[in-house]
């Protein structure tokens, strides 16, 4: 007896939903082979590198249900893709320990969105946050002001650098610590090194916030232009190195990995799952939320803050902070200690 419509059409249905997970895991294996071959050489490669974690996570539950179906031919299409994930992030959903120095302090990390209201929001995340040391991107004059009053006695020691006009390349530093020395610079965005004291220690910390690959064709060139300054200066360092900041890279970039090739990513060392920081949509008082309606529900989808140190220092405890004060990013939050 011939099968019916219905039939024939969910048969339909179903193989070509097969064959658009095949294609799917073959894109991706494809998408790895010229990476490795290449590089970010190619804009294009470039361009999905920066969110090659996203490309990995359907395969986590397409492979399975392949298995399941008895296609295994599909699902080892799927192979790459879940073995990518787990070599990158298996790590980040393992239990770990950690000991803890005798001697510690903290570090937040926060991209304020060049907001120039609502700074009480903001005031109330460094507050609940209550770091040793917070670095500050997209710092407008208005939150500089703000910030600058009422912190002054919590911390007294404050390096910032409101830009007149330009809240985005804004930078600026709160510290618990002495400040001894202070320099900005610009290349496409802002970028700050301040010399802290930490109990006797001379320590260099590194503000930055490299521009967005997508503001134009030569984005990524920009970018990767502003990171290899950073890092000439800072590997010139004759004291232990921080670098904090937005740097709008994932952590499967180039970028990323010419920092991490000499300094340690704290979130990466000791942070809990994927530590993704923006954008924030759940907080109703997001930015992004009150421009363009947005009702919330959809998760951060990217890292793209990052607390680095050098072999000076070990990392003691990284987390996103849940709450981003109405910013379109979440903090980053860092516990560090010497290094026995």
């Amino acid at each position: 007896m011939a099968e019916n419509f219905p039939g024939r059409f969910a048969r339909a249905l179903y193989n070509g939903l097969i064959a658009l997970i095949g294609a799917y895991g073959l894109s991706v294996f494809g998408f790895l082979i010229l990476r490795a071959m290449v590089g970010e050489s190619l804009v294009v490669i470039a361009t999905f590198n920066s969110f090659a974690h996203l490309l990995y996570l359907p395969a986590l539950i397409l492979l399975p249900l392949c298995l399941l179906l008895g296609r295994v031919r599909v699902a080892l299409l799927l192979v790459p893709a879940v073995a990518a994930f787990l070599l990158t992030y298996g790590q980040s959903f393992l239990p770990r320990t950690v000991p803890a120095p005798d001697q510690t302090f903290s570090i937040l990390t926060y991209n304020l969105k060049s907001q120039t209201v609502n700074l009480e929001k903001l005031t109330a995340v460094i507050e609940a946050a209550d770091a040793d040391i917070v670095a500050l991107q997209e710092l407008s004059e208005a939150a500089a002001d703000h910030l600058a009053t009422v912190f002054a006695e919590a911390y007294p020691h404050q390096a910032l650098h409101p830009q007149p006009g330009e809240p985005i390349p804004g930078q600026g530093v709160l510290s618990r610590y002495p400040i001894t020395a202070d320099e900005y610079w610009r290349i496409y965005l802002g970028h700050q090194r301040i010399t802290l004291t930490l109990e006797d220690q001379p320590v260099a910390l590194y503000n930055s916030h490299p521009i967005h690959p997508f503001v134009s064709r030569y984005g990524f060139e920009w970018r990767a232009e502003e990171i290899s300054t950073l890092l000439q200066r800072a590997d010139a360092e004759t004291m232990p190195v921080l670098i904090a900041g937005d740097f709008n890279m994932s952590d499967q970039s180039e970028d990323y990995a010419h920092i991490t090739t000499r300094y340690q990513d704290s979130y990466r060392q000791v942070g809990w799952g994927l530590g993704f920081t923006f954008p924030n949509l759940f907080d109703e008082n997001a930015s992004l939320v009150q421009q363009f309606g947005f009702a919330g529900g959809v998760p951060p989808l990217a890292r793209l803050d990052y607390v680095f140190h050098d072999d000076y220092f070990q990392s003691v405890e990284a987390q996103v902070w849940p709450d981003a004060g109405g910013s379109d990013h979440r903090p980053v939050y860092v516990v560090l200690g010497r290094k026995d």
